[in-house]
């Protein structure tokens, strides 16, 4: 009776363990974390109209599922300019991380200002909305630690940039 009920066992044992459930599974490049580095050029406008180019040092993210998660989330390093010759003319070099995924993008950066021999430090916050990392549209405030008399940077400032990368734009094109 015993060896009966081993046996019974066994087979159940090891008819289950053998069930597959007949899912198919995704093709990897759907399902996909990479690190890449990205070219994450920018226009900005904030008083005057800048320029930023920044190269971006992350993950992007591609998992195209029933709730997609494709974007981007990394440290950024660039610099950010008016484009002006002589007086006025500022640059601002500055460093930040960026989580930009699905519809949401938030950003914090640290941002030194230069203009006519002046200097401002700021910390900048962002918050907006994301075409799956790829394009950010965004909202930003300076909080200035220092009064560097810039003519034309204002606190508040709206930006449109982009996360240039093909496996990034491959996953949102893609489909």
């Amino acid at each position: 009776m015993l060896k009966i009920v081993l046996t019974i066992l066994s087979v159940l044992v090891l008819s289950f363990s053998n069930a597959q459930s007949g899912e198919k599974p995704e093709p990897e490049k759907y399902r996909t974390k990479f690190k890449d580095v990205l070219f994450s050029p920018g226009i900005i406008v904030q008083h005057e109209t800048f320029l930023e180019f920044n190269i971006s040092v992350g993950e992007v993210t591609a998992i195209n599922d029933k709730i997609p998660i494709i974007g981007f989330e990394g440290l950024r390093l660039g610099f950010e300019t008016n484009l002006r010759d002589g007086k006025d003319h500022t640059i601002a070099p500055k460093i930040g991380y960026e989580i930009s995924v699905t519809v949401f993008s938030i950003r914090l950066s640290a941002v030194n200002y230069f203009q006519n021999g002046n200097s401002e430090f700021r910390l900048l916050p962002e918050i907006g909305i994301s075409l799956n990392g790829w394009a950010n549209l965004t909202y930003g405030y300076g909080i200035p630690f220092n009064n560097g008399n810039l003519n034309n940077v204002s606190s508040h400032r709206v930006g449109l940039s982009f996360n240039l990368d093909k496996r990034l734009s491959n996953a949102l094109f893609e489909n």
